[in-house]
C-alpha cells in the first residue's frame, strides 16, 4: 500500500502546484485504483477549468465587461461564432498626432496615449460597447454586437458625444504645451460579419464589411470636434438628437458622394427638441 499511497501524496502536491496534466497510474483492483481513477478525473477537470479561465481571461482583454461574463456563464465562446448582424461601427482618432509623436519624446507620447486610451476607455464600457482594436491613436469600437441591444444608434452616438466631452480637457491640456491636435469620430450602421478570427494562442473579435470601412472613412473625414455618420446612422437617430446635415461629399474608396451627417461637439443625449435628418431637406 505505501506506493500507490505516495503516488497519491505526490499527485496531490503536483495537483496543488498547478500541474493539472499530471496523472496516477494504480493498478491495484481495489479502493487505491478507484481513488486513482478519481483523482485522475479531478485533475482533468481542473485542467478544463484552467483552460476556461485562460480563455475567459483573453477575452477580457477586448471584451466589454458584460460580454465577457456572459461568455463565461455561458461556459463557451459560441457566442462569439460568426454572424451576419445589424452593427453600428464606431471610429475615432486624434487629428494632428503624427506631428505630435515627431515632436514630444517617446515617454511623452506613451504617457498622452495612456490618458487618451483611460478616456475613451470608461466611455466604451460606461456605454457597455465593445472595443475590437485600437492600434497607435485610432480606435474601433462595436455597438451591437456580440450581444444585440436596443436602440444601437441612440447608444452609439450617445457614447461618440460622451467621448467628445471626455476628451476636451486633454486637448486643452496638450495644446497649452503647444501640440496642435483634436479630435474626430465616425459612425456608419449597417449589416456585418461578426465573429472571432485569429489562432489558437490569440484571438479578436471583429466585424466586417462596408459599414467598417465607411465608419472609417468617415473618421478620416472628421475635423476637431466632429461626429460625422451615414445616413442610414442618422435616419435612426431621428430628431432625438441635433444633427447637422453636410450634405454629399466625396469619400475615399467610394465612386459616389455620400451623404453625411455632424453630431458636433458639447451635444447631450438629454436633448430632444432640434432639427433630425428628417428635416435636412426643408
Amino acid at each position: 500500500m505505501t506506493g500507490p499511497i505516495r503516488q497519491l501524496e505526490e499527485g496531490a502536491e503536483r495537483i496543488g502546484a498547478g500541474q493539472f496534466d499530471h496523472r496516477i497510474e494504480i493498478r491495484s483492483g481495489d479502493e487505491l485504483e478507484r481513488l486513482a481513477s478519481r483523482f485522475n478525473q479531478m485533475a482533468k477537470e481542473l485542467a478544463l477549468s484552467q483552460e476556461r479561465s485562460e480563455r475567459i481571461g483573453r477575452l477580457r482583454r477586448f471584451l466589454a465587461p458584460q460580454v465577457a461574463e456572459l461568455v463565461e456563464r455561458a461556459g463557451d465562446d459560441s457566442v462569439l461564432a460568426g454572424q451576419r448582424a445589424l452593427v453600428v461601427a464606431v471610429f475615432c482618432d486624434l487629428r494632428g498626432f503624427t506631428a505630435l509623436s515627431a515632436q514630444a519624446g517617446p515617454e511623452q507620447v506613451m504617457a498622452i496615449l495612456h490618458d487618451y486610451y483611460a478616456v475613451l476607455g470608461r466611455a466604451v464600457t460606461r456605454h457597455e460597447a465593445t472595443l475590437i482594436s485600437f492600434a497607435g491613436d485610432g480606435m474601433m469600437v462595436l455597438v451591437n454586437a456580440p450581444v444585440p441591444m436596443p436602440d444601437p444608434a441612440y447608444r452609439a452616438l450617445a457614447m461618440a458625444i460622451d467621448m467628445q466631452a471626455a476628451i476636451q480637457p486633454l486637448i486643452a491640456g496638450w495644446r497649452a504645451g503647444g501640440y496642435r491636435i483634436g479630435f474626430g469620430i465616425g459612425l456608419a450602421m449597417g449589416h456585418a460579419t461578426v465573429g472571432q478570427i485569429g489562432t489558437a494562442s490569440r484571438v479578436e473579435y471583429t466585424a466586417i464589411g462596408n459599414v467598417v470601412n465607411l465608419a472609417a472613412r468617415l473618421c478620416e473625414a472628421a475635423g476637431d470636434g466632429q461626429i460625422l455618420m451615414d445616413r442610414t446612422m442618422a435616419m435612426a437617430i431621428g430628431s432625438r438628437l441635433p444633427l447637422t446635415p453636410l450634405g454629399a461629399r466625396p469619400l475615399k474608396g467610394y465612386e459616389q458622394q455620400v451623404t453625411i451627417y455632424d453630431a458636433g461637439v458639447g451635444i447631450r443625449p438629454e436633448t430632444t427638441s432640434a432639427s433630425g435628418p428628417e428635416d435636412a431637406g426643408k
